[in-house]
């Protein structure tokens, strides 16, 4: 039986907005963090108060918010939250465009050229298994890339450590390439993992 719990804010918070909450710590403010302050206290909170209602042997988290993921990762971790915690890999369009409910926001030509993040992405992941590892010359093809598209504004584009989130140089197996654009008034993320697994466990 497929069961989907829906609640609203009033029964997720009763009494209100909650006084104690779940601070990210240093991970919070990188990446998407930066732009979006005060946004994983509220994921980290609400999910820990999910985790203590249902008490979830395993929870599935998507890769394409990978830093969400990551901070729920350590959560559970330093809090000795009994669930495993797994990363779904990104679902995407035919035309590589990960799948989103933001995506309806697009305009056909905007869509378009939204297509381009994925493709900026694999020429990422193109040059390094073609073995460049230079954090610098990766990062100037990611962004040369989307510069191709001129409806893409960057909001971020780093290569970093699957866990600590920080910029790796040399670059290695297992960092994960994160990006942020504008696309018209839609914000967009995406990620790859090179040569690393992209589905299955979260990174430990």
């Amino acid at each position: 039986m497929d069961l989907v719990f829906h609640p609203s804010r009033q029964e997720m918070y009763p009494w209100g907005d909650p006084v104690v909450t779940v601070d990210p710590g240093p991970l919070g403010p990188r990446l998407c963090g930066e732009f979006r302050p005060g946004h994983f206290r509220g994921v980290l909170t609400v999910v820990a108060r999910l985790f203590n209602l249902f008490r979830p042997r395993v929870a599935v988290f998507g890769q394409k918010d990978y830093q969400q993921a990551v901070l729920i990762r350590r959560m559970v971790r330093d809090l000795d939250l009994e669930v495993e915690v797994r990363l779904g890999p990104i679902v995407r369009e035919a035309d590589g465009l990960a799948m989103s409910s933001r995506n309806v926001f697009l305009s056909l030509e905007e869509r378009a050229h939204a297509a381009g993040i994925h493709r900026s992405l694999l020429r990422v992941q193109g040059a390094f298994e073609a073995g460049e590892r230079s954090l610098g010359v990766l990062q100037r093809l990611l962004v040369r890339e989307l510069e191709t598209h001129d409806l893409l504004k960057l909001q971020y584009g780093e290569i970093v450590h699957p866990e600590s989130l920080e910029p790796l140089d040399p670059v290695g197996p297992g960092a994960v390439v994160a990006v942020a654009v504008h696309c018209g008034t839609t914000r967009l993320i995406d990620n790859v993992v090179l040569s690393g697994e992209t589905h299955g466990s979260a990174p430990a």
